[in-house]
């Protein structure tokens, strides 16, 4: 297989993977690590579960800091239109400042251990 790393603004490679050099398609895997200050986190994950590069078991993996508190469990688009990915968090995990939060895109039970894990986006510890 081949693995291809893209180095973009997270929306616009989210909402028009084209437009930022990225061939149409689903990922297996997106990483977000954005600059804290910098992001409206409410947007960005809108435009995640929005995104036609985001489906079916798509592993999204999302860092941010501690200040913003815990993350929700389970995050929909606001729009909630067709094509629009439902992600459930499956670990939610402190180190130091830094929170990583790791979702599934509408899971089909397929993946080992991505089962969902509500009692991780409690409190962070």
């Amino acid at each position: 297989d081949r693995g291809n790393v893209v180095e973009s603004d997270a929306l616009r490679a989210l909402l028009d993977p084209k437009a930022a050099g990225i061939e149409v398609g689903k990922f297996d895997v997106v990483s977000i690590t954005p600059p804290y200050e910098e992001v409206v986190y409410s947007q960005l994950l809108d435009a995640v579960c929005s995104s036609p590069a985001v489906g079916e078991d798509t592993i999204v993996i999302v860092e941010y800091p501690v200040e913003l508190g815990c993350l929700p469990h389970v995050i929909r688009a606001e729009e909630g239109g067709e094509g629009a990915s439902t992600l459930v968090g499956v670990r939610n995990r402190r180190y130091g400042r830094t929170v990583v939060a790791i979702y599934i895109a509408d899971s089909s039970g397929r993946l080992e251990n991505a089962f969902s894990r509500p009692e991780e986006f409690i409190e962070l510890k």
